[in-house]
């Protein structure tokens, strides 16, 4: 029975080692299709407004406002001015309020992408903390089991440590309580209704 939890908490352990060397390479994989997709899409982006940006150059009418913004005084750059036009369908007033409305959209996805992203953050946190919290249990569970013992559960949710190789033996910690294991490694602990069984604690 000890032989079989020892081989059984070596395998466990042999899985959470190789799981927790491969997490590094999986996220880095993650990471890098993750940039050479943004890659593609800024390079595509990026062609489509060279190329509408020389057409606009030959726009007389871009020309024009653009002459007219500087004579009132304006300070945009061509490309500033350029970018403002395309945006804004040619400074209509449809084009404006789409703008806007488009704005007002983006900052809402970035917020809602930064309150995700923190929230991601933290969960990520979490389950590290969890997965290292699990290792060192399951690490210090290893260490009892090669000693001889196990940790138990009995009925108020509290741990227990008691040896695994001795049943019919009652056992009793420090503040006296009695446990004890049958001849199928079922362990009890004695109550005021008599014994009653504990489960494994790990």
């Amino acid at each position: 029975m000890a032989f079989n939890r020892i081989r059984t908490m070596l395998a466990g352990l042999a899985i959470a080692a190789a799981a927790f060397q491969a997490a590094p390479a999986a996220a880095q994989n993650l990471n890098a299709m993750n940039d050479a997709f943004n890659a593609r899409m800024n390079g595509a982006m990026q062609s489509q407004y060279q190329n509408q940006y020389a057409q606009l150059m030959q726009n007389p009418r871009f020309q024009q406002m653009y002459h007219q913004h500087r004579a009132q005084g304006g300070q945009m750059s061509v490309q500033q001015f350029a970018y403002n036009y395309m945006a804004t369908g040619g400074f209509t007033e449809q084009g404006m309020r789409n703008y806007q409305n488009s704005r007002n959209q983006i900052e809402d996805q970035q917020r809602r992408g930064m309150q995700d992203m923190r929230a991601a953050e933290e969960a990520r946190a979490r389950a590290q903390m969890d997965y290292a919290n699990g290792y060192h249990r399951n690490n210090g569970e290893f260490g009892r089991t090669l000693q001889g013992n196990s940790t138990y559960t009995g009925q108020y949710g509290q741990n227990h440590v008691l040896p695994h190789t001795q049943p019919g033996v009652v056992q009793r910690d420090a503040q006296g309580r009695a446990f004890v294991m049958d001849n199928s490694g079922q362990y009890y602990q004695y109550t005021p209704y008599g014994w009653q069984p504990m489960r494994s604690g790990y």
